[in-house]
């Protein structure tokens, strides 16, 4: 897990509620899934990609490819949902802090046009994955307890500085 990834897991467990949240879930054949949690309820599983590129998300050398990519991810993580999460909302999740305007728009593109009909898609990019960073932020001052979440125990040891 990367610190990105444990950012990520944080704000499920501790803004959203999430009790069960796994790492790095390697899938039969080829690939992973950063994140999958379930929803508190046990209504919806997500499935997240974390990509944590702070010069700005980009697979390959290009939106277009970058897009695909994404495409690719949504396709496997619904049917990773469909064999392991019947009768839940999947709901795949892409969360990055720096995105392009341009791949922003063609992201939006993919969301509204699925290729999938079985997933919602979410996207957390700039100004939303701040907003739930600032939201994790909070839930760390907040909390006292120690953690097994390494980026959620820094969160706490720098938001109680004196």
């Amino acid at each position: 897990m990367d610190i990105g990834e444990s950012l990520v897991g944080s704000y499920f467990k501790y803004v959203l509620g999430c009790k069960i949240v796994v790492y790095n879930c390697h899938l039969e054949g080829n690939g992973e899934i950063d994140i999958i949690a379930l929803a508190p309820d046990g209504s919806r599983v997500y499935l997240c990609e974390v990509a944590t590129h702070l010069r700005g998300l980009l697979y390959g050398d290009s939106n277009a490819a970058t897009c695909t990519r994404i495409i690719h991810k949504i396709k496997r993580a619904a049917a990773f949902a469909a064999a392991n999460f019947p009768g839940r909302v999947p709901v795949f999740m892409l969360w990055a802090p720096v995105v392009s305007r341009g791949l922003v728009r063609d992201l939006f593109a993919i969301k509204e046009n699925c290729p999938v009909s079985d997933i919602t898609v979410e996207l957390v990019l700039n100004r939303d994955y701040t907003a739930c960073i600032r939201r994790l932020r909070d839930a760390a001052r907040q909390n006292l307890k120690t953690t097994d979440e390494p980026a959620f125990r820094l969160l706490q040891i720098l938001e109680h500085l004196r």
